[in-house]
């Protein structure tokens, strides 16, 4: 494995450096690090180590087990929303919003599993509002057949939007939950071993020092996005960059991803406990948008996980519409869906 001063997570670049400095001792710090680096990356120091066909061979399967180890997880976190209007200036600070969530989830180990979210508290942008943020508590849940979604209502409410749970729960960077743009990782790596695949040209895969730790690069010339993979960790993700290239080689960063914590809640299992995510603007005058996450108890394969949470309860007196037949009900006393008899015919 091969040590860098200079990698593709760093948001320099080697070969323009653009340095907007807030005082003489920012400079005294940082320049001699910047002619170093330069200086070596024009001798050819410090080259990328590329894995071999028999490396990738020898990974696939022990990726594949470490996507398989959790069998049950429980979250507890809370994440929010940072902006600032020139990411590339180390003088402006993020400034938090009050673009905020709570929550509790649950997941059952697949990407495509039993799921339940309890928001205790979500605040969000109220477009066209009343007011310049609304605040929502909801359940939803997904038993493996139907799904479930509970909110109490009180006054002038939000317009039903669709729920994101992967950001919620943390499993949108976590290696058992992964699918992202190419394929699943150990499918990365099968493929890739074989020469004759459209994988062996369209990734490369190097060693590569990432927010300190040596990872495993794996980089799509056809979608232009880098992640980063930690062995020491149950391969566990690390980083995740996405670039657009333009005709006159101009490249501009669209969304970079740093798990900064990572914990071990069961044996094997690597979970992102603290994670930051930085979007460039949608629109031109909007200012970039930093999401940090942070998970404050995680449980995984826990021995006596009641599969029952899965399912979200209808509480006392809740009004319930059923979205496939149309229907609506009422939950009585004993917690029954009763009929509303103003039920449209069918």
């Amino acid at each position: 494995m091969v040590n860098r001063v200079f990698s593709d997570s760093q948001q320099f670049n080697p070969i323009s450096i653009k340095l907007r400095l807030c005082g003489t001792l920012i400079f005294n710090l940082f320049f001699p690090l910047v002619l170093l680096s330069l200086s070596s990356v024009l001798k050819g120091e410090n080259p990328k180590s590329a894995l071999s066909v028999q490396e990738l061979k020898e990974l696939a399967p022990l990726i594949k087990v470490a996507e398989r180890k959790p069998q049950n997880i429980k979250i507890d976190a809370e994440s929010w929303v940072e902006t600032k209007a020139d990411f590339y200036d180390p003088c402006e600070p993020w400034l938090r919003t009050p673009i905020y969530k709570s929550y509790t989830t649950w997941v059952d180990g697949g990407p495509k599993g039993k799921v339940r979210v309890d928001m205790h508290r979500e605040v969000t942008k109220w477009i066209n509002g009343s007011a310049p943020y609304g605040e929502e508590i909801y359940s939803m849940s997904f038993d493996g057949q139907h799904g479930r979604y509970v909110q109490a209502k009180k006054g002038e409410i939000l317009p039903d939007k669709p729920k994101r749970i992967g950001y919620d729960a943390g499993t949108h960077w976590s290696l058992p939950f992964f699918d992202g743009e190419i394929y699943k990782f150990s499918k990365c790596f099968e493929l890739a071993s074989d020469p004759n695949s459209e994988a062996a040209t369209e990734l490369e895969f190097t060693f590569e020092e990432f927010e300190g730790a040596e990872c495993i690069k794996i980089r799509s010339r056809l979608y232009d996005v880098t992640y980063w993979l930690d062995p020491s960790h149950g391969f566990a993700l690390r980083g995740y960059k996405s670039i657009a290239k333009y005709p006159d080689n101009h490249e501009e960063l669209i969304k970079l991803v740093k798990v900064t914590k990572l914990k071990e809640v069961s044996h094997g299992v690597w979970w992102p406990v603290e994670v930051v995510t930085v979007s460039k603007p949608y629109q031109d005058g909007e200012p970039w948008r930093r999401f940090v996450y942070r998970a404050s108890n995680v449980v995984a394969n826990n021995p006596n996980f009641d599969e029952s949470i899965f399912t979200v309860p209808f509480p006392k007196g809740y009004r319930v519409e059923d979205k496939i037949t149309g229907k609506n009900y009422v939950v009585d006393a004993n917690l029954a869906l009763i009929p509303e008899p103003n039920n449209p015919p069918k």
